[in-house]
């Protein structure tokens, strides 16, 4: 044993810790001459992280250690050196990538109040026929119908939320349907009831179960959103995997440009533990879930935070970074609200105006937002998440510090952005997008830098996060981003791996 490796054994001991075989042995594997102080001192910080601290090392300290400094992918390449040598799992399996709904092409509103009227009506009648497909709802009857039945009769019905008011300890909402248009009232006396009423939102389409008063006033005994049914999901065959990536915001000051660089490293095979570089080996997809690069005005003063004020050079250094995936992964690339595209949601596919660069790079399908994608049988939603944070301000008990729960309501409301007219721009097209007309097997989002994930109903959900620092912009907000985690599905399984390339 040389010197050096004898001081760093001695150094833990000193420290208070036992050296178990496996972490000695984890040690000489990924030390470099001259890089054991460093890696001891990052083994040291990560134990006395541990709660409650441990009284030995393990190799599992070892290598989260040697992850942090990025020493992961060196000294074990010989060891482990079959993994990078011939050709890879993901490379000999043929891909099996099918593009099930994309708004690119099917956009084109004038803004015209006919519009606006097509629209609001497509979302009513595609989220009646949701309602109707169940059967606790699908004898739904009218509006009419409740308001004509005499003094404490029933009547349910089918309705779209026009507007929403708390007074005390009880909610009005006005709603109509095809026919008329009525004033529900919910009191707290029935607490559950009330509850939903305060997470329901304007334009909002549910079921309401109502007693007519002696006045033309409905009481609610029962609301219900279109909710996604419990179901078993689709699975791979193989045992394959999706990285998914979101909010790269190349161009940014904060851009995380080591920490990505890690991610391309690790999809070539070059750095990770041994498990980390199987699951690298057995990557076939890789999802960009929009924002790739940072933009131009998107939000006030961006200008401060940009190292790279030149829209076009954002995308031709964003063509540089996704060269690098290796050729054989199929790269699907949707757009976000800081790409070159229509602010409006949908959005089509970032124009080659723009990403002419990043086409040219390597083969990517491109997309508009949001989009659906069969992933060797899996079932993908894909959407940027530009309306979470409006779900946020306008749904009480959500926190952007828990993306799975934000999502979640979206499946239950079988809308991607249920009310019309915040923060969100929506295009009045002919069609109603974010109607979510089929339940996914996972259904992805970036946009509020925080990654997550879990499952809800049998659909996983997934928030990739993003691979930007906190900005001027955010730290006025009060967001606090958790970047650099890169999510990993497992199509077989439906595992998601979180993998820190902080």
């Amino acid at each position: 044993m040389s010197e050096e490796r004898r001081r760093a054994i001695g150094t833990i001991l000193e420290a208070g810790f036992q050296m178990e075989s496996d972490a000695f042995k984890a040690l000489m594997e990924v030390s470099v001459a001259g890089q054991l102080d460093p890696l001891v001192k990052e083994i040291l910080r990560v134990a006395g992280a541990v709660e409650p601290r441990p009284s030995s090392i393990s190799r599992d300290l070892v290598l989260r250690a040697a992850e942090h400094l990025d020493l992961s992918g060196k000294g074990m390449e010989t060891e482990h050196g079959g993994l990078r040598q011939g050709r890879r799992f993901a490379e000999d399996l043929e891909s099996r990538l099918e593009v099930v709904s994309d708004p690119t092409g099917k956009l084109g509103t004038t803004g015209a109040f006919d519009d606006f009227l097509h629209y609001f009506r497509n979302r009513f009648d595609k989220m009646s026929l949701l309602f109707r497909q169940r059967m606790d709802t699908r004898n739904a009857g009218t509006i009419s119908d409740a308001l004509s039945g005499g003094s404490n009769g029933r009547g349910r019905f089918i309705c779209m939320v026009l507007d929403k008011r708390e007074k005390g300890d009880r909610i009005f909402l006005t709603v109509d349907d095809y026919e008329d248009e009525a004033t529900v009232l919910v009191g707290r006396q029935n607490s559950t009831v009330y509850e939903m009423a305060r997470k329901i939102v304007r334009d909002q389409v549910i079921y309401i179960q109502a007693r007519k008063s002696a006045g033309p006033l409905l009481i609610a005994e029962s609301i219900v959103l279109p909710e996604i049914p419990d179901r078993k999901p689709a699975h791979a065959n193989e045992e394959i995997y999706a990285a998914l990536v979101s909010d790269v915001h190349v161009g940014s000051k904060v851009f995380l440009e080591d920490e990505f660089r890690r991610v391309l490293a690790w999809l070539k095979g070059e750095i990770g533990t041994p498990n980390q570089r199987e699951v690298a080996e057995r990557v076939k997809y890789v999802l960009i879930g929009g924002d790739l690069v940072d933009g131009i005005g998107i939000y006030p003063r961006q200008e401060v935070d940009l190292a790279v004020p030149d829209i076009y050079e954002q995308y031709r250094l964003a063509a540089k970074f996704v060269s690098e995936i290796p050729e054989y992964m199929e790269v699907v690339l949707i757009p976000g609200n800081h790409d070159a595209v229509r602010q409006a949601l949908p959005q089509p596919a970032i124009p080659k105006d723009f990403a002419g660069p990043v086409y040219d790079s390597r083969r990517i399908v491109s997309l508009g937002d949001p989009a659906e994608v069969r992933l060797h049988g899996v079932h993908f939603l894909l959407y940027h998440g530009t309306s979470l944070m409006d779900i946020l301000s306008g749904v009480p008990g959500l926190d952007y510090q828990r993306p799975v729960e934000v999502m979640e309501y979206q499946l239950r409301a079988r809308h991607l952005s249920p009310e019309y007219g915040k923060m969100t721009p929506i295009g009045p097209e002919q069609e109603d997008f974010l109607v979510v007309d089929r339940v996914p097997d996972v259904f992805t989002s970036g946009h509020i830098h925080v990654s997550g994930a879990g499952v809800y109903r049998g659909t996983t959900i997934v928030n990739s996060g993003a691979w930007q620092g906190q900005t001027d912009y955010q730290k006025r907000m009060g967001l606090v981003p958790k970047p650099g985690i890169l999510p990993v599905v497992n199509l077989k399984t439906l595992d998601v791996k979180m993998i820190n390339f902080q």
